[in-house]
């Protein structure tokens, strides 16, 4: 079915759309160069998948591009534009502080539990606005949570997606299309399933915010991978970050999906994650320790070295996670059968299987190289 019969009516006109991520690509591509000529530099490190200084905190020109495209197109077309209330100007608000907190840490490498305290203050605050309290497994089991648990696990959630996102943000391109492709999903489910919630003044902001900051990323990309001469930085992870997980509780509360989205958008890079931070935990290592033991970094280093190899893997598997969710949420609608938590669960398992297999794969080579 074509995707323009199933949307009910545009939240937003879609020229304006258009236009306002086009302008932000454009936007995001001309800050970049300021910042590739006098940003901060990132000079290699055993950490690092680096060879040669490269400017870094490339997240700012995303952050201004954003700004940029909002602004313009909510003064010329406010007419236009839904009122959502200020849920889509808080978000901004939350995403820029944090993103200007990573890019203090690309300049100063400031303390990781300071980092840390400081993101659990922003996502408590965050949290206490979007609560989720009810969960729905499907299949009539759901529960109800007590409002101080729900804002403790929302805000829990936030940190956990912002730092996964950072995590993963070594090398070259991936994260940030990974990002992208998170928003670019989250794009089209406000535009078709917006409409027919009975609150889709709430998603009416978020969608100009993830259209312009869609175009931000990808006028961005090219300048990370393949040129490789700029990263996103913490400043990029954490606003992009701070982005999709807290547009994931704006989603919710407008009615156009469930918690559950939250896991669709970052499974590949979730399961990395959480099955990283249990090894080294295993092995008794410090987990606030900078480390390359994340699978990815693995790869590079005994397998293929190319960031672009990689990162056309990691988004294949973010778009197939991404087209899933997309699929049971269509089911549900269509037929009322709920299986969004049931085959979340499946993709994680899926997930976490070829992980091992690969760790395993890796640590045979490896030792059969040095045999």
């Amino acid at each position: 079915m074509p995707l323009a019969s199933m949307i009910k009516f545009w939240i937003i006109p879609p020229l304006i759309l258009i236009a306002a991520f086009v302008i932000s690509a454009l936007a995001s591509a001309a800050f970049t160069q300021l910042v590739i000529r006098g940003g901060p530099v990132d000079r290699p490190r055993a950490r690092g998948s680096h060879s040669t200084p490269t400017a870094t905190s490339g997240g700012m020109a995303i952050m201004a591009a954003t700004a940029l495209g909002i602004a313009i197109f909510s003064l010329l077309f406010h007419t236009q534009l839904p009122r959502d209330g200020g849920h889509g100007f808080a978000l901004l608000i939350y995403a820029a502080l944090l993103g200007l907190s990573g890019a203090l840490d690309d300049m100063l490498a400031l303390n990781a539990r300071f980092k840390l305290l400081f993101q659990v203050a922003l996502a408590l605050g965050f949290a206490s606005a979007y609560p989720i309290i009810n969960i729905d497994f499907g299949f009539g089991a759901a529960i109800s949570l007590w409002p101080w648990l729900g804002v403790l696990g929302t805000a829990f959630w936030l940190v956990l997606g912002l730092n996964t996102i950072n995590f993963m943000d070594g090398s070259n391109g991936l994260a940030i299309g990974s990002q992208s492709i998170a928003l670019g999903l989250m794009v089209i489910m406000i535009i078709v399933l917006g409409p027919l919630s009975e609150r889709t003044y709430y998603a009416a902001g978020l969608l100009l915010i993830c259209v312009c900051a869609l175009g931000a990323h990808l006028g961005f990309l090219p300048f990370n991978l393949p040129m490789g001469k700029v990263f996103q930085g913490d400043a990029g992870s954490l606003f992009g970050g701070a982005l999709i997980t807290g547009g994931v509780l704006l989603m919710i509360h407008a009615g156009v999906t469930s918690l559950w989205l939250g896991g669709y958008v970052l499974a590949p890079l979730l399961v990395d994650v959480l099955l990283t931070l249990a090894l080294r935990a295993k092995s008794g290592a410090k987990l606030f320790e900078a480390h390359k033991d994340h699978l990815y970094q693995q790869w590079l280093i005994h397998k293929d070295p190319s960031h672009l190899n990689m990162a056309l893997r990691v988004w294949g598997l973010s778009a197939f996670s991404g087209a899933v969710g997309l699929t049971m949420r269509y089911i549900h609608i269509e037929t009322g059968l709920n299986l969004r938590f049931v085959a979340l669960v499946a993709l994680f398992w899926l997930f976490a299987v070829g992980w091992l297999w690969l760790r395993y794969k890796i640590s045979a080579d490896s030792a059969a190289k040095t045999a």
